[in-house]
C-alpha cells in the first residue's frame, strides 16, 4: 500500500555567520548553510527527493549530512550522509527515505573537518500521511471487554526514537485474542525488551496480522501451523516492553518488515470488526 510525504514548511533558509568559538586556542566559524530545500513537496514512500543545498562560511571543505528526526526527538529516523564538499558552491543529491508515517525534522548540518564545529541550517517540518484505509472483512482479535486507549494507544503516535506502528486495544490479562483472518502463522518468537510473546499470520487476504506481548504460557499456535479466523491465539498479557495488559496489534499489507513494506493505522478494519 502506498502512502503520500508531505514536506509542510517553507523550503529554503538563509544564516547569518555565527559568532566566534574557541577550540583548542584556535578561532573559527563553522560552516553555515546559505540554501537548503527538498523537493517535491509530496511524495509516495520509496519515490525520490531532491536535496538542493549550499554551504557558505570560511572553511574551504566540510562534512555534510541531512537528517530526519522524529518530532518526538531522539535519534535521526533516517539519515542521508553526502561526504566531503566544499564551500560556496550549489549542490543536490536525490533521496528515498523509508520511514513510518508521522512528523520529522530534515535538518541539514555540515561539520568542518579539522576543527569541532557544526552548523545545523533552519530545520524543514516533514510529514508522512498514511491515506485512508478500506476495511477488510474479519473477527474481532479481542474476544472479551476491551477499550482502544486513548491519543498514546492509535497507530502513529509519538514514542521514543519512532512512532507507535499499531492499535492498542486495553483488555484483563487471559482475554482470548483470535485470529481476524484464515491463514497461517509465519511467525511466533519472544522479544524481552520489546514486543514479548507475539504472533505474526500471514493472512488468506495477502496482509500479515501482527500480535504483541501475549500472556506467559498462553500462546497455542506455532510457526507454520494453518489457522482459521476466529481462531484463538493465546491471551492478552503484558510480557515484554509493557506497562499494562494489552494487545499490540499491526497490519503490514506489503508483509511484515518485508523490503519496502510499511504498517498501516488497523483502526479502520478494528472499529469494522467491532461491528
Amino acid at each position: 500500500m502506498r502512502r503520500s510525504l508531505v514536506l509542510a514548511a517553507a523550503l529554503a533558509a538563509a544564516f547569518a555567520a555565527p559568532a566566534q568559538a574557541q577550540t583548542g586556542g584556535a578561532e573559527f566559524v563553522p560552516a553555515p548553510s546559505e540554501a537548503f530545500s527538498v523537493s517535491p513537496t509530496s511524495i509516495a514512500p520509496g519515490a525520490t527527493l531532491t536535496i538542493a543545498y549550499r554551504i557558505g562560511g570560511r572553511p574551504r571543505r566540510v562534512r555534510v549530512r541531512v537528517d530526519l528526526v522524529p518530532e518526538a526527538g531522539g535519534r535521526p529516523a533516517a539519515t542521508l550522509p553526502l561526504g566531503r564538499q566544499r564551500t560556496g558552491r550549489n549542490r543536490s543529491a536525490t533521496w528515498r527515505p523509508k520511514l513510518a508515517p508521522g512528523r520529522y525534522t530534515a535538518r541539514l548540518r555540515a561539520t568542518t573537518l579539522k576543527r569541532r564545529g557544526a552548523r545545523t541550517s533552519q530545520n524543514l517540518a516533514v510529514e508522512i500521511v498514511a491515506p485512508p484505509v478500506t476495511a477488510a472483512s474479519g473477527v474481532f482479535p479481542v474476544q472479551g471487554t476491551y477499550s482502544l486507549g486513548g491519543a498514546d494507544a492509535r497507530f502513529g503516535a509519538g514514542r521514543t526514537g519512532h512512532r507507535h506502528q499499531g492499535q492498542d486495544i486495553v483488555a484483563a490479562a487471559g482475554t482470548p485474542v483470535v485470529t481476524p483472518r484464515a491463514g497461517f502463522v509465519a511467525w511466533r518468537a519472544f522479544q524481552k525488551a520489546g514486543a514479548g510473546h507475539y504472533v505474526v499470520v500471514s493472512g488468506d487476504d495477502g496482509r500479515d496480522y501482527v500480535f504483541m506481548h501475549f500472556q506467559d504460557g498462553t500462546v497455542l499456535v506455532q510457526k507454520g501451523q494453518a489457522v482459521s479466523a476466529g481462531q484463538q491465539l493465546g491471551a492478552v498479557g503484558s510480557t515484554g516492553a509493557s506497562s499494562g495488559p494489552h494487545l499490540h496489534f499491526e497490519i503490514w499489507p506489503d508483509g511484515w518488515y518485508a523490503k519496502g513494506s510499511q504498517p498501516i493505522d488497523p483502526l479502520p478494519d478494528l472499529l469494522a470488526w467491532a461491528g
